[in-house]
């Protein structure tokens, strides 16, 4: 009896005189494994089974944080190569509708030098027609003049 509590001051740090060590690790080991005894088996086993739950959960958790990520990732993957698409379709009809708008200026531009053009020979023609006719007016007075004489 007296070797178990020799063993037990032992574990408790007391030494031979009575006084705690005088190493701190072993007065902390000391307190500790006082206070190891002054707990319930029941309630030390009820601790480390709810410290494995939390764990588990824990664990569990950054499983399923780590999923989420990767379905993050792979929708953010694929929504910009959806987007890559969307971008080189809209380049290329861009593209398509500034060539049909040069065309369509190019067209423009002809119909306006040909309406230029057409307006002109009128003018022309016109101010012939009136030349003309200015210098028959005279002719047709006199022709008119003789006949009345």
């Amino acid at each position: 009896m007296a070797a178990a509590a020799a063993a037990a001051e032992a574990a408790a740090g007391v030494g031979s005189e009575g006084s705690p060590s005088s190493h701190p690790r072993q007065a902390a080991r000391a307190h500790s494994v006082t206070s190891a005894s002054e707990f319930d088996p029941a309630a030390i086993t009820e601790l480390r089974d709810s410290k494995q739950e939390l764990i588990a959960k824990v664990q569990s958790m950054k499983q399923d944080l780590a999923d989420w990520r990767s379905r993050m990732s792979q929708q953010v993957d694929s929504y910009r190569e959806e987007l890559t698409g969307l971008q080189a379709s809209l380049s290329d009809e861009m593209s398509g509708l500034r060539g049909e708008l040069a065309a369509m200026k190019a067209r423009i531009k002809q119909q306006l030098d040909s309406n230029a053009r057409l307006i002109g020979d009128m003018q022309r023609r016109d101010s012939r027609e009136a030349a003309t006719a200015a210098s028959n007016v005279p002719a047709a007075v006199s022709v008119a003049n003789t006949a009345q004489a």
